[in-house]
């Protein structure tokens, strides 16, 4: 019988890795045995994905989420989608951006109602509307980065600047292995 690992959902810019934040997520999430769901491009889908594939032995896979086009709403440029790291592309006939939270048919919607959770790292629109989004639906969520980074992003959420947080966050979810 086949061991289906949650999916945990990292969101962020993909302007901007946030490496220092980033990298242990992706690895924190290899060691735990979950699988990684990213929208496949670049900043911090690539490092998230490079550092969780990068964990030996790991039980769980990369997913990426690629829109039809791009931002621009030109062909996907196959050199940046999806980044090298993603193990499984998943190609949505959804825009890459969505239009606004009130019509979130968009990659963001297939990023948040694929993930059973969702770790939310530094980034601009794209980002707030996964958090908008998540919280529609009542998806479980941290934010984890600095708290200035989140000025433009909902209260409510949980937020963390320490990975133990978001390793609390994942036991709380999950339940403790």
């Amino acid at each position: 019988m086949m061991n289906r690992r949650p999916i945990v959902g990292v969101m962020g810019s993909h302007d901007q890795d946030w490496e220092d934040y980033a990298d242990p997520v992706g690895d924190l999430l290899a060691r735990r045995g979950f699988n990684l769901l990213t929208g496949a491009g670049g900043g911090v889908m690539t490092v998230v994905a490079r550092s969780f594939t990068q964990v030996d032995d790991r039980e769980g896979v990369a997913i990426g989420i690629l829109p039809a086009v791009d931002y621009k709403g030109q062909k996907l440029d196959v050199e940046a989608y999806p980044n090298p790291y993603i193990e499984v592309p998943m190609i949505t006939p959804l825009s890459a951006k969505a239009q606004s939270d009130a019509m979130p048919f968009s990659r963001n919607l297939v990023n948040v109602m694929t993930s059973k959770a969702l770790i939310i790292l530094p980034g601009s629109h794209g980002t707030r509307n996964e958090v908008s989004l998540a919280l529609m639906y009542n998806k479980p969520l941290i934010m984890f980065g600095p708290d200035r980074a989140f000025d433009n992003f909902p209260e409510e959420p949980l937020r963390a600047d320490d990975i133990s947080h978001v390793s609390q966050f994942l036991d709380d979810v999950f339940g403790e292995e």
